[in-house]
């Protein structure tokens, strides 16, 4: 069992690393180290200056609403203060105390409200979601399109700060009645990378060392001694041929996991949701208002649970500071399979622009699903067209729960926090005090049901269905509906190229 004294090795500065090493420090952990290949402390997790896990990203959407899976309801709510309160000592902060990437104008939370909408009835999922939020007593922040009482009650909450009508306004499909769903005025968006970055900062402030880049701080292998008992990890060693001990090792490597931790192989598996990107040009100032966060809201589309169709589950958010909307397809997550070390099973191993092999674009029918949603929902984005594209990868868990417990076998001495599934970021500011409980094999509501479990039967081999190496992948003239379109992109790309030069 993990103690204050023991010497802790988290490998990964994402969430979970990030969450776990806040929370220990906090509970009197002194000698608590966080490995990680990239340089964040240069890069401030920056899509851009290549970071390539799910966690380096410019927003990720924060919400309360999981149909009858209560506890993550729960759990995302008792994070919403402290998100709130984030806001606030970044904005009282002198600019010489805060990190490189923070401002005081900084924010990690923007609770710009979150519409899920479908088409016709509401989801199964979406109704659950509603009597379940009733049942915590939040139902209040919850605004269902097609309810006369609802609508009333939120337009005695509308206002300057927050345009909730001008928000709805936004989906010609509410307005018109062939779209149906609810507001979540709780809800919103959070700023990844800068959320990281605040998050880092508050760790170092917490007594956390950190090691960082591709050579001192990227994992080489585990140290593993073998005693009358089993197996043991006992630190590990980094690419530059140091060696770091310690009593326990936190595997916090995301989508990374499976192909450093074979055990892991049965319940997760890395798989990439797709992401396409839409700069608004500065000559389009009706779209630039239009898709701001005062205006617009992060929404769903055919987000139904787990168990989406083909042809289904998009989400997406408002322009960012640089003007660009971020729109996702997870209706299809891919793989990109790899053999397995000593003969073991094939192992999907993540691909981004930035790995040796580079994932340059998205499968062609990624692009043509996102299409189709951009067609339905944002028309008036049409002539602008797709800008860029980025595969997101996550680690998925058979069952979409994280797996945070003790590797079996290994004397508890290395422990496994990962499997965020694509919704694991919200949880930034309270997963680590639970982690902490697993560590310390102290149970509580949710330890248990992240606890060490294998499957009942063999992962579908659907591998011709979802494996990257078998798709047809899009080319940039995929990305355009119009020839406007190609020639605002490609006013776009000049006008990068005239400011590098």
């Amino acid at each position: 069992m993990t103690t204050p004294s023991s010497r802790v090795i988290i490998v990964g500065a994402g969430v979970f690393g990030l969450s776990t090493a806040l929370h220990l420090a906090e509970a009197g952990y002194t000698n608590v180290t966080v490995f990680d290949y990239q340089p964040y402390d240069q890069t401030i997790y920056d899509p851009e200056q290549g970071c390539d896990s799910a966690s380096s990203d410019i927003n990720k959407i924060y919400r309360c609403s999981y149909g009858t899976e209560v506890e993550y309801q729960d759990l995302a709510f008792s994070g919403r203060p402290i998100w709130v309160r984030w806001n606030e000592a970044i904005a009282k902060s002198r600019p010489q105390d805060l990190p490189n990437g923070i401002t005081p104008h900084t924010k990690v939370f923007e609770p710009n409200g979150l519409l899920r909408v479908s088409e016709g009835k509401m989801s199964q999922y979406d109704i659950d979601s509603m009597k379940a939020l009733e049942k915590a007593g939040i139902r209040h922040f919850q605004h269902l399109t097609s309810d006369a009482t609802d609508m009333a009650r939120l337009a005695k909450s509308d206002g300057p700060a927050t345009r909730w009508r001008t928000k709805l306004e936004a989906f010609e499909g509410v307005t018109d009645g062939s779209l149906t769903g609810y507001l979540d005025t709780s809800a919103g968006l959070t700023y990844a990378d800068k959320a990281c970055v605040w998050a880092r900062h508050l760790c170092v402030k917490a007594g956390v060392r950190f090691i960082l880049g591709p050579e001192k701080g990227k994992l080489q292998q585990l140290v593993i001694e073998h005693t009358p008992s089993g197996r043991r990890v006992t630190g590990i060693t980094t690419v530059d041929g140091r060696r770091h001990a310690a009593d326990v090792v936190v595997m916090a490597c995301g989508p990374w996991t499976p192909s450093l931790v074979s055990e892991t192989g049965p319940i997760l598996q890395a798989t990439a949701g797709s992401v396409c990107q839409i700069k608004l040009p500065k000559s389009r100032p009706d779209l630039w208002d239009k898709y701001s966060p005062e205006n617009f809201p992060v929404w769903a589309y055919g987000l139904t649970g787990h168990e989406s169709p083909e042809y289904g589950g998009f989400y997406g958010f408002p322009r960012s500071k640089n003007g660009v909307i971020k729109i996702g397809y997870r209706g299809r997550k891919w793989i990109n399979l790899q053999p397995g070390s000593n003969g073991s099973s094939d192992i999907s191993t993540p691909i981004t622009k930035y790995t040796p092999v580079k994932a340059t674009n998205l499968p062609k029918k990624a692009i043509d699903n996102l299409k189709k949603a951009v067609d339905r929902l944002f028309p008036d984005l049409k002539d602008v067209g797709i800008t860029g594209t980025r595969m997101c990868w996550y680690t998925d868990s058979l069952d979409n729960s994280f797996v945070i417990d003790y590797v079996p076998e290994y004397s508890d001495s290395l422990f496994i926090a990962t499997g965020g599934s694509g919704h694991g970021f919200k949880f930034l500011p309270v997963l680590g005090k639970h982690v902490r409980n697993a560590l310390e094999k102290q149970e509580d509501q949710f330890t248990k049901l992240w606890r060490w479990r294998l499957p009942n039967k063999a992962r579908v081999d659907d591998r011709q269905q979802l494996d990257l190496s078998s798709l047809q992948m899009a080319t940039e003239e995929d990305w355009q509906w119009t020839k406007t379109a190609k020639a605002i992109v490609d006013r776009v790309d000049m006008g990068r190229e005239r400011a590098r030069l």
